[in-house]
């Protein structure tokens, strides 16, 4: 008997959609509360947030590939 699950659902999209629903919401009510200066500097801090974690990941995959590529020159070394 085969008991392999199946694939499961992509909710990527939902997920950001939620996700941009959510941080709409946040604004609106960050504006109403505190004013526009308010919602537009958590706006700038959301986004540069958004953007160091883009560079980390980056930094992080290029550190992942160079240990790979370390990796593989080695037991290319060790098979001559």
């Amino acid at each position: 008997m085969d008991h392999r699950p199946g694939s499961v659902p992509d909710y990527t999209a939902a997920a950001l959609t939620m996700a941009w629903v959510v941080l709409t919401l946040t604004l609106l009510i960050v504006w109403g509360l505190w004013g526009f200066v308010a919602a537009l500097a958590l706006a700038w801090s959301v986004h540069l947030a958004i953007r160091e974690a883009g560079a980390r990941l980056e930094r992080a995959r290029a550190a992942w590939d160079a240990r790979v590529e370390a990796a593989i020159a080695r037991g290319r070394a060790k098979g001559r």
